[in-house]
């Protein structure tokens, strides 16, 4: 499964995981510059915030912000002098880490107008009701899951179940199988957990390279 936003991208490589960072645009202009020379088509800019933090909104404010002209020229000025087609189309996205239903939905009622201007909304559940109330969110997009650590909540069939319902895609760090031997192990075990979950019979496809995201799509 994955949701219809995610599946109706177009031609071309897709970055679901390009760090939204205002206060540092150099580090986005050689993000974007390397996307666009590796061969990608689209990236979407990641807002990350935890629900409940009393700066959220200004954070999912500020992630809505246009990219800097100059910082995108020299980006593709730079993809160009590396004989890449100097072309990218930039989406929208914005994660919320949340481990009570509860916050998570004060969060969306209170920036309802913001969230929705985003063009992916991914939610990042750290317990288990969390997972579930995720799964279970029509609003949602993607399920960000770190699992490069013991896992702090069972990964249910019956939740799993109903993202694919609602269209919902899983997404895994693979950042995780780069780092020491335990996080490698970890990350193994959870995703091979991930992958039964979802029913085992399906594709798994990585929409990205750069941020290090896999999208797993299971059996429709």
């Amino acid at each position: 499964f994955v949701c219809a936003r995610l599946r109706n991208m177009g031609g071309g490589w897709t970055d679901l995981g390009v760090r939204a960072d205002p206060d540092n645009p150099l580090a986005l202009r050689e993000h974007l510059a390397t996307a666009v020379a590796l061969g990608y088509a689209t990236v979407a800019t990641d807002t990350r915030v935890d629900a409940g933090d009393k700066a959220a909104g200004r954070e999912i404010a500020r992630g809505l912000d246009p990219i800097d002209p100059a910082a995108l020229a020299s980006a593709l000025a730079d993809a160009s002098a590396r004989g890449a087609r100097p072309v990218l189309r930039r989406l929208t996205r914005l994660t919320i880490r949340f481990g009570e239903p509860g916050e998570l939905q004060a969060t969306l009622n209170a920036h309802d107008r913001l969230v929705r201007a985003y063009d992916i909304l991914a939610l990042e559940p750290t317990t288990e009701r969390a997972l579930a109330s995720a799964c279970a969110n029509r609003r949602c997009d993607v399920i960000a899951l770190a699992l490069g650590a013991r896992p702090s909540f069972r990964l249910r069939a019956g939740a799993v179940r109903a993202a694919a319902s609602n269209g919902i895609a899983f997404e895994v760090a693979y950042v995780w199988a780069l780092m020491d031997t335990t996080a490698r192990r970890n990350f193994f075990a959870n995703a091979a957990a991930l992958v039964r979950a979802c029913g085992g019979g399906g594709d798994a496809g990585a929409t990205d390279g750069v941020g290090g995201v896999v999208v797993l799509t299971g059996g429709s």
